[in-house]
């Protein structure tokens, strides 16, 4: 290793998981198709506790070959290595981008680095300082209020050095392994093949307050279900009386649906708190224990009070498939370090998309499914039967149902326009994701424990996320 008309939940589009379906379905109440949605079951990605043969049947188990050349043992420019690997001049090596001015080295025992630098991930670097997001920092390190942190696993404390380590190990990936570790024999280019991920992406921190227009929306909906409309023509000694029967009959007309989107609202940063991403992960050996690769993201995955929404990047308006740019990798002492990269998407759809169907989701949980927000909020209060039987109620007032109609109305129209709105901003404020890897290596076929470092950036600036994950061979 994520509309102008809001017709982005085409029954193609959307999957609402009910009770297991994925990959273009609505779930129904007992997890079938809607009617009329014209969905199809699909194919379940292989889950990564169930791996799938590997693809070199001679030899099971074993690396699968690939036709990408090796770097070459020498270089003199960036033209000579196997992109997107560059050359260290000073070393005459084809290392990764992050060595160019360090070199490749062996952590364990401290071969390859100059003076003052330290060997990093299997790479030699000036010792980690201050940082403004995880891109600033190496492998196996955190942006932590503003310092290059190293991470045990799981946010813990762990190893820098080989100092830090009892006698017979050493560190890396800010773990201590047993120097044994490092001489298990095994090929140079095992890990080459297609891989299959599983992550979970704790994107929520990366969104740095990017969902505080969503949160105040909350209390304005509150208040039109509430009834607080202005009602301009009331005169100001029936206004009391008025406002009284509006709060008495309003939520009458309020579709069931209406107080869960308060609901949903209020707690909008625990739907976009995780990603579930399901990658394939293109890996390709370059030699010695170098590996270039390429991701595909094929499902990802919200969960909101246990429905969830799932599809593919294809089925999302705006965004297509979900690709990140190549990256370089390498094997160090069974540890697997993916390099720095970005995603070639516009993956703030991701979250517009995410949003709205999880809202159009609860509307389907109570009756009619809207497949656009404008036609599901249109429905949040018939304002015109509304005004009639508040008209009913008193008829001293003359054109009392066409004021109340017309605030009813207005009060709506001015939520709809706002969601949406804060919607797009939020879509278009998000531009960049990078990702950052490391992994255990479990055997030919499996890694483990995997931990992503992640960067949400855009218009806001960059917000620090992290993640986990685990692998299979395909």
């Amino acid at each position: 290793m994520n509309r102008v008309s809001r017709a982005f939940l085409s029954s193609a589009a959307v999957m609402l998981i009910t009770s297991g379906c994925v990959g273009g379905v609505i779930g129904g109440e007992q997890g079938a198709c809607v009617a009329g949605s014209n969905c199809q079951q699909p194919t379940t990605p292989t889950s990564p506790t169930n791996p799938t043969s590997p693809t070199n049947p001679s030899n099971p188990g074993g690396p699968v070959s690939t036709p990408t050349p090796p770097n070459p043992t020498t270089c003199s420019q960036d033209s000579d290595c196997t992109s997107p690997f560059v050359c260290n001049t000073a070393a005459s090596q084809c290392v990764p981008p992050t060595a160019k001015n360090g070199g490749l080295c062996d952590p364990i025992e401290g071969i390859g680095c100059k003076s003052g630098e330290q060997c990093i991930g299997g790479i030699c670097m000036n010792p980690p300082t201050t940082c403004q997001s995880n891109d600033d920092c190496p492998g196996a390190f955190i942006c932590q209020q503003g310092v290059c942190t190293v991470d045990g696993g799981n946010g813990g404390s762990g190893c820098k050095d080989n100092s830090q380590c009892p006698t017979g190990q050493g560190c890396v990936g800010g773990s201590c392994v047993p120097q044994a570790v490092c001489n298990v024999p095994h090929a140079p280019n095992r890990m080459a093949g297609v891989w299959q991920l599983d992550s979970t992406l704790k994107v929520r921190d990366g969104l740095k307050g990017l969902t505080k227009g969503l949160l105040s929306l909350g209390g304005a909906l509150q208040d039109i279900i509430d009834g607080k409309f202005n009602i301009k023509g009331v005169p100001s000694f029936l206004s009391s009386i008025v406002a009284a029967l509006v709060k008495d009959l309003i939520k009458q007309y309020v579709p069931p649906w209406g107080l869960q989107v308060i609901q949903w609202l209020a707690n909008v940063n625990d739907v976009l708190d995780e990603w579930r991403v399901i990658s394939t992960e293109s890996i390709q050996s370059v030699g010695n224990d170098q590996y270039k690769g390429a991701s595909t993201w094929h499902l990802v995955e919200f969960e909101y009070q246990g429905k969830k929404v799932s599809t593919s990047g294809t089925n999302v308006p705006g965004l297509g498939q979900i690709t990140t740019e190549p990256w370089t990798a390498r094997e160090v002492c069974g540890v697997f370090f993916i390099d720095k990269h970005s995603l070639k998407a516009k993956f703030g759809q991701i979250y517009r998309w995410a949003i709205e169907a999880m809202l159009t989701a609860i509307s389907c949980s109570n009756g009619q499914c809207y497949t656009n927000l404008n036609d599901m909020f249109q429905t949040l209060i018939d304002c015109r039967a509304f005004g009639n039987a508040v008209q009913s109620a008193d008829s001293t007032i003359p054109g009392l149902s066409s004021l109340v109609e017309a605030a009813c109305t207005a009060e709506k129209q001015n939520f709809i326009k706002k969601i949406i709105q804060e919607i797009d901003d939020l879509s278009a404020k998000l531009t960049y994701m990078s990702l950052r890897a490391k992994v255990n290596i479990i055997n030919n076929n499996s890694m483990s424990n995997g931990r992503w470092y992640g960067v949400l950036g855009g218009s806001f600036g960059k917000g620090n996320f992290e993640g986990s994950f685990q692998g299979v061979r395909k």
